[in-house]
């Protein structure tokens, strides 16, 4: 990208801005008042360089050996199977809706590992995007744009040195690879700037809105002439408001407190992430009813195709709806850890 966005992430070391979250996250807020997509696109480029640098020194050199704007994408969650051989493993299968694969030249692939003991290991493997069978899948409502398809490996080879562990990332292995570098050990941390462009597009929403009633958008209640004159539509409009600013309250005091951990090469303690996670749900959803109250405002001409408000709205409702920011499992684990309730062993918590 013009402006070295998709560098955010990558190691200074290497000619990129290492940026830490809470600069992610303004960014892809900022982004997304001109489109969601792209934003999405810089943030998974971002969180997914932040996996990638947590690499030894050789594999980053040949990451970012050609430019620093070398884009990284991929999913941690595990799909396929992965069959162990000879100084590496075997990916086979089909992983889905992995946003930025037509931009990306490299994708972290997710998967699970059984020890000796019949533990579960989560890993990624990072694999030329260009190995890759690409598949046309992405058929969604809203964020069209990401092109967020498929990907199928088949019987594809991943040598070590290119394989993360999650648990050594949260246990910090990696960052005592790269003391001089602020490393981030909680890796859905990493979706926080995906929460940013969600922010965003409820910001572009409201200011939006806000200036079409104040330019004497007419009413159709017999009660006032205009809309800006209906109590009812002022208080929504702070009510909308109100939201937007109380999702980007949680989601930047959670970025601070990653930057502020991973300044230190600590990994936040359970509770923290915990608090950290339920607040990027909270955050997203927050977001998603300030833009419906703000379609209720706007009323039906809204959404009729080629709108601004009816692209936000179909959008938000897709991007507020990733997984890792389901608010009721978000909240569960949140009040059990509150209540000092026993949680599984996962890099996930």
């Amino acid at each position: 990208m013009r402006f070295g966005l998709f560098r955010l992430g990558t190691p200074v070391a290497h000619g990129g801005h290492g940026a830490d979250v809470r600069t992610a996250v303004d960014v892809c807020e900022e982004l997304a008042h001109g489109c969601a997509a792209s934003s999405w696109i810089v943030g998974i480029a971002y969180g997914s360089s932040l996996f990638a640098s947590q690499l030894a020194d050789p594999e980053r050199a040949m990451v970012w050996k050609h430019t620093p704007d070398t884009v990284v994408c991929g999913t941690a969650a595990p799909s396929g199977t992965a069959r162990r051989v000879d100084d590496g493993w075997l990916l086979q299968g089909k992983w889905s809706w992995l946003s930025g694969i037509h931009q990306a030249q490299w994708t972290l692939l997710g998967f699970t590992s059984t020890n000796g003991d019949g533990e579960t290991e989560r890993r990624m493997g990072l694999v030329s995007t260009s190995d890759l069978v690409i598949e046309d899948s992405w058929h969604v409502a809203g964020m069209r744009g990401t092109g967020s398809n498929s990907a199928i490996a088949q019987d594809l080879y991943v040598p070590d040195p290119l394989v993360i562990s999650l648990d050594d990332m949260a246990d910090g292995t990696y960052w005592r690879r790269h003391r001089d570098e602020p490393r981030v050990t909680f890796h859905l941390s990493n979706n926080l700037p995906l929460v940013g462009t969600i922010v965003g597009i409820a910001a572009h929403a409201l200011q939006k809105v806000v200036e079409t009633t104040t330019q004497g958008k007419r009413a159709a209640s017999p009660l006032h002439r205009l809309v800006a004159e209906s109590p009812s539509h002022q208080l929504a409009l702070a009510d909308a408001a109100m939201l937007v600013d109380t999702a980007r309250l949680h989601l930047t005091h959670a970025a601070d407190a990653v930057d502020t951990e991973a300044r230190s090469g600590r990994s936040p303690d359970l509770l923290e992430r915990t608090r950290i996670r339920v607040a990027a749900a909270y955050a997203a959803s927050s977001a998603r009813q300030a833009v419906n109250l703000l379609i209720d405002t706007a009323g039906a001409g809204s959404l009729t195709d080629g709108s601004e408000l009816q692209r936000a709205w179909r959008d938000i409702e897709t991007a507020s709806r990733h997984a890792a920011l389901h608010l009721g499992t978000s909240k569960e684990i949140y009040g059990r850890a509150l209540l000092g309730a026993p949680l599984p062993a996962s890099p996930l918590l």
